[in-house]
């Protein structure tokens, strides 16, 4: 890089760093793997992290003393956990690897339950363990009943589905795809509730706990909030060619979390999409490759604090504070 572009790429960074106000100075931080992450989960109350290392186990970590509880792998052969939920009532996790799903017991750390399933990409359980939504490479998701190991429902798309979420509720499920559709499933029925169609293929979707709101998110495209009820948009948050890479609706179902690709992580009011709260981790060098995406978040039960889990391995707990 020539030395006029370098001088043009720090002017430009002071200005944007002077013009964004955000939290840098996190109040704890915890590394849970210095080689990085290939995912990571965290429970409902933020108390537990589940993370996975690229063709390594799993590890279910106490996030308040970073005390590995238990480490979990579905074969020998290992070629990494994928994707994992951990229920809200805390008693349940499942793990994926591509090709298989595993139910865990989270007290004893037992595996209670294991399916093969082709091409797994991305997954979700609800909160009280029984029941997981399963993404595919083969244009559909599953609706897997994890007690009796059956499918209950399919949901077909027409690409690769990339995310899905379920509302604690256990009324919906959403699932988010290559073929740029965001579609809102009725979990008694197995009906279409919803469909959204975006400009590029959705890869983030996160619903609210009642169930009322849902988010999806286009590939650096937009980031938008329905009403699940009317199938209308309540607003568009205003960002742009932005891949949101982690999300979580507040247990109030008033404010939504995103994490970004460069760590960034952004607290949004649902209705008006107004910004209210940014955190980002202090860079000590401008040129390093520092970068890490935000690959989970929670909220303290107490609503005075956030975790977040970075690809870099990097837990950090920041505290809420409202404009």
């Amino acid at each position: 890089m020539s030395t006029f572009l370098k001088t043009a790429y720090l002017i430009c960074y002071f200005i944007l760093v002077s013009a964004c106000q955000y939290d840098s100075n996190p109040e704890q931080s915890w590394s849970h793997d210095e080689a990085g992450l290939l995912h990571a989960s965290l429970s409902k109350d933020g108390s537990l992290a589940l993370v996975s290392i690229t063709k390594g186990s799993a590890q279910l970590i106490n996030v308040a003393n970073n005390e590995v509880l238990h480490q979990w792998q579905h074969t020998d052969s290992n070629h990494g956990i994928i994707a994992s939920a951990i229920a809200a009532n805390n008693k349940l996790a499942i793990t994926a690897e591509s090709n298989s799903l595993a139910l865990w017991e989270v007290q004893s750390g037992k595996i209670i339950g294991y399916w093969d399933f082709p091409s797994i990409t991305d997954l979700a359980i609800s909160a009280n363990g029984q029941y997981a939504i399963i993404g595919m490479e083969s244009n559909k998701a599953y609706y897997f009943d994890l007690y009796y190991g059956k499918i209950v429902f399919t949901f077909p798309h027409n690409g690769f589905i990339n995310t899905v979420a379920l509302s604690n509720n256990g009324q919906y499920a959403i699932t988010g795809s290559n073929d740029q559709y965001a579609k809102l499933w009725n979990l008694k029925t197995g009906e279409l509730a919803q469909q959204w169609r975006q400009n590029f293929k959705i890869f983030n979707v996160a619903l609210s706990d009642d169930g009322r709101y849902a988010m999806s998110n286009a590939s650096l495209g937009k980031t938008r909030l329905w009403d699940t009820a009317t199938g209308l948009m309540l607003s568009q948050l205003p960002m742009r060619y932005m891949t949101v890479s982690a999300s979580r609706f507040s247990p109030d179902s008033k404010t939504l979390l995103t994490g970004r690709p460069n760590q960034r992580i952004d607290l949004w009011d649902i209705k008006t999409g107004d910004l209210i709260n940014t955190w980002m981790p202090k860079k000590d060098v401008i040129w390093g490759n520092e970068a890490a995406a935000i690959i989970a978040l929670a909220f303290t039960p107490d609503g005075q604090y956030i975790v977040s889990e970075a690809s870099s391995g990097l837990a950090q707990k920041w505290r809420l504070k409202n404009k």
